[in-house]
């Protein structure tokens, strides 16, 4: 199968996007843990409050998404898989 250069850019974008998630879900992650501490650490400062709340909701669904999520967009995963497997068979 022949990809248009259009395509082509198409796929090169997901490659991208696919590569960058392993980075993405490390800095959410990290971002959440820091977030549900600090709404902790503020909740055994002074109590709850709604920002202490906000960073605990916050956190949580950092952490569940990353989760969730950990190996990227199946899909993604895929179809890059597919463009790979037909690039080999056109090139043998």
């Amino acid at each position: 199968m022949q990809f248009t250069p259009e395509e082509q850019k198409m796929i090169a974008w997901l490659r991208r996007q696919h590569a960058a998630w392993r980075t993405t879900r490390l800095i959410i992650l990290i971002a959440s843990v820091v977030s549900i501490g600090t709404a902790a650490w503020e909740f055994m400062q002074i109590g709850w409050g709604a920002l202490q709340f906000l960073f605990l909701v916050a956190g949580t669904a950092g952490v569940s998404h990353t989760l969730g999520c950990w190996s990227g967009r199946p899909e993604v995963s895929l179809l890059l898989k597919l463009v790979e497997a037909e690039g080999d068979k056109g090139g043998a």
